[in-house]
């Protein structure tokens, strides 16, 4: 499946219409209570073939503890099925990204994708003091 499909079946799913690349090859979208979502599909490895998606989320008190606890999120284990990436953005927002081969990409794996980002986010967030 092409990744346009993807991104425009997702859109569909979530009300969004018409979603598509921007000019730079990248989908961003606001998402209540998850966050940003960024699909990049520019992105690449070597070969050309990846898109790497990230979701960011904005922190008003930011310090390198929220970082450290993020890069422990990320540690990854040899049964995960993704291997995850810590994303600082600015002075406040920060969050997680995966890359994953555009060739065996379709919609079940963008929302395990998804899900798995939120995931982390809502792990890295029950971390905070209150």
């Amino acid at each position: 499946m092409q990744l346009s499909e993807v991104i425009r079946e997702f859109g569909d799913i979530v009300g969004f219409q018409s979603l598509e690349t921007n000019e730079n090859g990248v989908v961003h979208m606001t998402i209540h209570k998850i966050g940003d979502l960024f699909i990049d599909a520019k992105y690449s490895d070597e070969a050309g073939n990846c898109v790497f998606i990230y979701l960011l989320r904005v922190y008003e008190r930011f310090d390198g503890n929220l970082y450290r606890r993020a890069l422990a999120l990320c540690d990854y284990q040899p049964n995960e099925e993704f291997l995850v990436h810590p994303v600082l953005h600015g002075d406040q927002a920060i969050g997680f990204a995966i890359k994953y081969c555009i060739d065996d990409f379709d919609l079940n794996i963008f929302q395990k994708i998804i899900h798995k980002l939120e995931d982390l986010q809502d792990r890295l967030e029950g971390d905070l003091p209150s």
